[in-house]
């Protein structure tokens, strides 16, 4: 398995389980405070912030400890460099992007239908917050799909 794909399917594994663990904090363990905040634009809107803040630290954290694991575990061998990028690999980056920001794209519009038939707010952001995590995931699966088929 190549550097691109492992790094494909820790960062897949990892928004899972980040996205997993930060809702189950949210509304399991903290659900006694969160849950009857839940109709308020402000809930969301702390929410959104905390979950980017926690994402983007975790996944620093993360991809850090991968990188060191993956020197101290290929010592001596001639294994790809984890900065190594080709054409090929940008070209399966843009083409993942691309789909993964029309998913995004359309989870977007999509939000505005619940506000335009009269619903509270608080389904926007559920609807862009699942579409987000869609995709953010199927980013990654694009990633393991072309690399697999050859593109």
């Amino acid at each position: 398995m190549s550097i691109q794909v492992q790094k494909a399917v820790f960062n897949f594994v990892t928004t899972i389980l980040l996205m997993g663990g930060y809702l189950f904090y949210t509304f399991g363990i903290q659900g006694d405070i969160n849950l009857p905040k839940v109709l308020e634009i402000q809930f969301w809107g702390i929410f959104m912030l905390k979950l980017t803040g926690v994402m983007i630290v975790a996944k620093i954290i993360l991809f850090i400890m991968f990188a060191i694991f993956k020197k101290v575990k290929s010592e001596n061998k001639d294994e790809e460099d984890l900065d190594f990028i080709d054409e090929r690999d940008k070209l399966i980056e843009m083409k993942s992007d691309r789909y993964s920001h029309w998913i995004a794209m359309v989870g977007f519009i999509a939000s505005m239908v619940p506000l335009s038939m009269g619903y509270g707010v608080q389904y926007m952001f559920l609807t862009i917050l699942i579409f987000g995590f869609v995709s953010a995931v199927m980013s990654d699966v694009w990633k393991i799909y072309f690399y697999n088929k050859g593109v």
